[in-house]
């Protein structure tokens, strides 16, 4: 499988493993311990989740396949390569002053403003008539996007149209395998999405719009991997900085995603 694609997001795998689809028992013990022990991670077995959870090995490891990992020892490994750590980062949210509410408040509107003023209103346009043409859209986005578009995907689907959400190209197989026109939007403005996906969704046909933030693609110096897209568009943040983006982020993409809906329903009437 590809390392790039793994270790960009496995608390995301976890949690979505727990959120859209039935779990067993046993699997469900496992993934709810795993995400309370998240940073314990890098110290236990295989053996070790085995005893804790009163489960078997074989379990564990078939837990892991079926979020994209070869077993344990490879979920462990994607994991190291990309640490993350909530409680930290809501500690360093709250030291840098980004959760005092008249920034929330300003930096919100202020990015909210902007989408609405700067929009390229033709472009979008094109989006939504493309996603209606489309057999199936896809969304390619990483936490805690994917959970905001949770709600975005689920009145789609009242359209009578199928819109799905995921964190690779290659999750996304058995999606493109059946469809014979695609609508691909690539959410990041963190913008780590972008190198990652930027191969496998060259190679794709259809439609494609990116939204990103210009300047996290322009320090990052992978600007170039707008090129395999039909449509731009631009959120600007005030800082590249990861923590600002994730937090004021997600205010804009709901925005966008709204404004987008509301034209869907318009031009589905």
């Amino acid at each position: 499988m590809n390392g790039g694609i793994k270790t960009l997001s496995v608390k995301q795998k976890i949690l979505d493993a727990t959120h859209g689809r039935a779990l067993g028992r046993p699997d469900w013990d496992l993934a709810q311990f795993l995400l309370l022990h998240y940073d314990e991670i890098d110290r236990l077995r295989t053996r070790d989740l085995a005893e804790i959870c009163h489960i078997s090995p074989s379990t564990v490891r078939r837990f892991c396949q079926s979020l994209g990992y070869d077993n344990f020892s490879d979920l462990r490994r994607a994991k190291c390569d990309n640490p993350e750590n909530q409680y930290e980062i809501a500690v360093e949210n709250w030291k840098n002053g980004l959760y005092q509410p008249r920034r929330l408040y300003d930096e919100s509107r202020d990015a909210l403003w902007e989408i609405g003023q700067k929009t390229d209103w033709a472009a979008f346009g094109r989006l939504a008539d493309e996603m209606l043409a489309a057999d199936a859209a896809l969304i390619f986005a990483l936490r805690p996007y994917t959970f905001i578009l949770q709600e975005f995907q689920s009145q789609y689907a009242s359209l009578g149209r199928q819109l799905f959400i995921f964190d690779s190209v290659v999750s996304a197989a058995p999606v493109i395998e059946r469809a014979t026109r695609l609508c691909c939007v690539t959410l990041s403005l963190a913008g780590v999405l972008f190198p990652a996906i930027d191969a496998p969704l060259c190679e794709l046909a259809g439609f494609k719009a990116a939204v990103y933030c210009p300047r996290t693609l322009r320090e990052a110096g992978s600007e170039s991997c707008l090129d395999h897209y039909d449509a731009r568009f631009p959120i600007h943040a005030r800082t590249q900085e990861y923590n600002y983006l994730e937090l004021y982020g997600k205010y804009a993409v709901m925005y966008f995603f709204d404004m987008l809906l509301g034209l869907l329903v318009e031009r589905r009437a």
